[in-house]
């Protein structure tokens, strides 16, 4: 199958790492994936670094001439069974091309939906069948009237490969705490994604402050980068810890590759998300064997089960977030059985291949305009 993937962003997060990590998976499957996306963008250069096919197209302007003409021609050239658009822009100017080949539509949020004459249209002309990236999402779709549920495929995150290899987790801890200059004797609490408002990761600061209060040892591992219209967020990030007076507790790593040993290094992750479909952390910390303490909102709670998998708390409730990570704390037993219960769910649904398999099921589909 030739797959085409396209993107309007030009920074990368959650969502484009998503679909990189797709396109590679089907590239060594025997299939044909490119990836769509404007020129000089982060995720352009990525899939290009990955070596995967690239198109340059600014999707900005997404029923322009331009783009639509550069869109069909790529769509020919490359003979595209399937486009499965990943925004808002490159799904309009997608919309047009359902005459020379299907398309699916992934929506990778779980907030409810604007809804309106014309946006329902374009979602009902405009694809073939659409992935939900959580059931929330599939929810907030059909509560919007922007698609049927029979149309809607749910199709989750998933962890790679190395987040379930067998790894030495005490030997990982300590090369990991030594470089990033982390006290053996911390108690490490991580938010792990790119550094956004929705984010929260100024929540985490808050949780540290009490908890060092509590006498706990606790330092901040925030991890992720900014993006080019959120520098300010992470300034004001930095300045929060300072102001706070915990600046020596906490560690901004910026962005990693080695997210695996980040996990393996942290005694909790911390998700305190205001907004979220699943969370590619969650799944990669149950992988890795690490406890997951997030907020009650969005998809989060269809795998964050309470006392099974993980911790809930509200977003925005910073007692209640120390409450979840002392409970971790004081009791071993019960987390060492919620860790594991984590690490088998994960074994069973958030493989990689089971959700690639779903997402190829869901481009048949299409192809049958079924």
């Amino acid at each position: 199958m030739r797959i085409l993937h396209t993107l309007g962003e030009k920074s990368l997060g959650g969502l484009e790492f998503r679909t990189l990590e797709q396109a590679g998976w089907l590239a060594r499957h025997g299939h044909d994936a490119a990836i769509a996306a404007p020129a000089g963008s982060a995720i352009n250069q990525a899939a290009r670094q990955r070596g995967l096919v690239t198109v340059d197209i600014d999707f900005d302007s997404p029923y322009s001439p331009r783009t639509l003409l550069r869109l069909r021609r790529a769509v020919r050239r490359l003979h595209i069974d399937v486009i499965d658009s990943h925004s808002r822009a490159d799904a309009k100017a997608g919309a047009l091309c359902r005459d020379l080949c299907a398309v699916v539509r992934t929506r990778h949020f779980a907030k409810p939906m604007p809804t309106s004459l014309r946006r329902r249209l374009e979602w009902k002309l405009g694809c073939d069948q659409v992935i939900a990236t959580s059931a929330a999402g599939r929810d907030a779709l059909v509560d919007a009237g922007l698609a049927p549920a029979s149309r809607i495929s749910v199709v989750g995150e998933w962890a790679g490969d190395e987040f379930f290899r067998a790894a030495d987790k005490a030997g990982v801890r300590r090369q990991v705490r030594r470089e990033l200059a982390l006290d053996p004797r911390d108690y490490v609490i991580s938010t792990i994604g790119m550094l956004r408002p929705e984010k929260r990761q100024a929540d985490l600061l808050r949780v540290v402050l009490r908890l060092r209060r509590q006498a706990v040892p606790a330092t901040a591992l925030v991890v992720g980068m900014a993006t080019a219209t959120t520098q300010s967020y992470a300034d004001e990030l930095r300045t929060l810890a300072a102001r706070l007076g915990i600046a020596e507790h906490v560690v901004f790593a910026g962005h990693r590759t080695d997210v695996a040993d980040m996990i393996h290094a942290c005694d909790v992750v911390l998700v305190p998300s205001a907004t979220e479909a699943w969370s590619r952390v969650v799944p990669e910390s149950f992988a890795a064997r690490c406890p997951v303490v997030a907020s009650n909102v969005g998809g989060l709670p269809e795998i964050v089960r309470p006392g099974a998998t993980g911790w809930l708390a509200e977003p925005g409730d910073i007692d209640g977030f120390v409450d979840r990570i002392m409970r971790i704390r004081d009791d071993p037993a019960a987390t060492a059985a919620a860790v594991a219960r984590a690490r088998a769910h994960a074994e069973s649904h958030f493989r990689l291949a089971g959700q690639m398999q779903r997402t190829l099921d869901v481009y048949a589909r299409a192809r049958a305009r079924d």
